[in-house]
């Protein structure tokens, strides 16, 4: 994607261009996602086709086909209408397309089946508080042992750690899962209750 629209890749080599929908309607996913290439990618392949294919043909396709018929004198012949970068800012358009992925490929009604199956006693969990407190909620260590090091990790690295095995089991990255989990208020990065007392 990227030697297609002429874009350096950043400096640390990572994929910046995830994919993008033409006028026509086709959809291109860069290379460096290829399940079969790349297996451990196989999540975040899955997530950009729905986000394309499901989330801005299904949402946008008002935007998509708009003036597909006229050719414009400024615009190159068949250029994307959407291209998605994974290091802009989220406009509207691409925060409802990752909210139609997330819903085709997480399904609330099967998430909290498999949150029951995964956590038997149904708790929301919640990243161990700081500062020990009274609450309902089952924890989350905020890091993990080697030997007899407790290692402390960043809050984004233990919940999508957490979130591993749900992730497995839908076929998305820990960071979709995590996400997805938020939003349903399965998964807390503070007790609900602090939040409301810090922003006061």
């Amino acid at each position: 994607m990227h030697a297609r629209h002429n874009v350096p890749r950043p400096s640390s080599g990572e994929t910046d261009i995830l994919g993008a929908i033409y006028g026509d309607g086709s959809v291109f996913i860069d290379e460096t996602l290829d399940p079969e290439e790349y297996p451990a990618r196989e999540g975040r392949y899955r997530f950009t086709l729905a986000h394309e294919g499901g989330g801005h043909w299904r949402l946008h396709q008002h935007l998509i086909m708009q003036d597909t018929a006229q050719a414009s004198f400024f615009d190159a012949v068949g250029a994307p209408k959407f291209i998605c970068r994974s290091s802009q800012a989220k406009e509207r358009v691409e925060w409802q397309a990752d909210f139609y992925a997330s819903c085709l490929l997480m399904p609330r009604a099967m998430i909290f089946s498999a949150w029951d199956k995964f956590f038997p006693d149904g708790k929301p969990r919640v990243l161990q508080p700081q500062t020990p407190i009274a609450h309902s909620f089952a924890e989350i260590p905020r890091g993990h042992a080697i030997g007899d090091i407790e290692i402390s990790v960043i809050d984004d690295e233990a919940l999508e750690r957490f979130c591993k095995p749900l992730a497995e089991h839908f076929i998305v990255s820990p960071i979709a899962m995590r996400i997805r989990l938020e939003k349903l208020g399965l998964l807390h990065r503070v007790v609900p209750l602090q939040r409301l007392l810090a922003s006061r």
